[in-house]
């Protein structure tokens, strides 16, 4: 889910980049601060406002307002409202971007905590973005709440020669994050082979992760072979189940 806010936080500041010196609020399907065209593949429903107290110079903050709840053209169901600070344009390496969430739910799970995003590129590395995750909260649809906290790598592998243009965009990406409930019960993933997210791909397509539950089950993720579907193999022991990813 998580993830979520990192794509946004592309797409929302590719959409205005050519617009941060003036404060008007634009939305993904109409421009009214320009006549450039806009992306709408994944934000066109929202409505954005931009906050530049000094203009031409950084920080500078994005809010994307989803309402009570709007379909964007990806397929995703968004409602609230997600606040990032930038304190460079994002594509350039060492800048950093935080995000705040109020009442930001994303097919139907609320998000919670501060996310951070910072940019590692090199000529070394490539473009490369570590964020993380810090006492966050995932609200089911049921209500359950389950604190949450990651540290993860993307490294793009394919889509940087099209930099103002992310659906050819495609990461590998490795870390770890951790579940926890109130009753003391946990559950912690690690990457074992980079996962492989493309934009235009609503799911991980490849590569594994490890788990451990309560400290006692341990087992492994296996996302497939690339392939843009909503399956994944479960292993625990000699047992092997296909679930569905949401």
């Amino acid at each position: 889910m998580y993830y979520d806010v990192l794509n946004n936080a592309f797409v929302g500041f590719s959409d205005n980049a050519s617009v941060w010196n003036a404060s008007n609020p634009k939305t993904g399907k109409i421009s009214t601060l320009s006549n450039e065209s806009v992306n709408t593949t994944n934000l066109g429903c929202a409505i954005y406002t931009i906050s530049d107290s000094v203009p031409g110079e950084y920080p500078k903050t994005l809010t994307l307002d989803f309402g009570a709840g709007c379909t964007s053209a990806d397929g995703i169901l968004r409602k609230g409202k997600i606040t990032y600070v930038f304190s460079g344009p994002l594509l350039s390496p060492g800048v950093t971007a935080s995000a705040t969430f109020n009442q930001y739910v994303v097919n139907g799970f609320g998000l919670q905590g501060a996310y951070a995003i910072t940019n590692n590129s090199s000529e070394e590395l490539g473009i490369s973005f570590t964020t993380q995750v810090t006492n966050g909260i995932i609200t089911y649809p049921n209500t359950t709440n389950y604190h949450y906290s990651h540290n993860k790598t993307y490294t793009m592998t394919a889509g940087s020669s099209t930099p103002f243009d992310i659906t050819d965009d495609v990461y590998a990406i490795s870390g770890n994050s951790s579940f926890s409930t109130a009753d003391g019960s946990s559950l912690v993933f690690n990457s074992t082979s980079p996962l492989v997210k493309a934009i235009s791909c609503h799911n991980i397509s490849k590569g594994t992760v490890s788990f451990v539950y309560d400290q006692a089950v341990s087992g492994t993720i296996d996302f497939g072979d690339g392939t843009c579907d909503d399956l994944a193999t479960v292993t625990v022991g000699n047992i092997h189940r296909t679930i569905i990813l949401r």
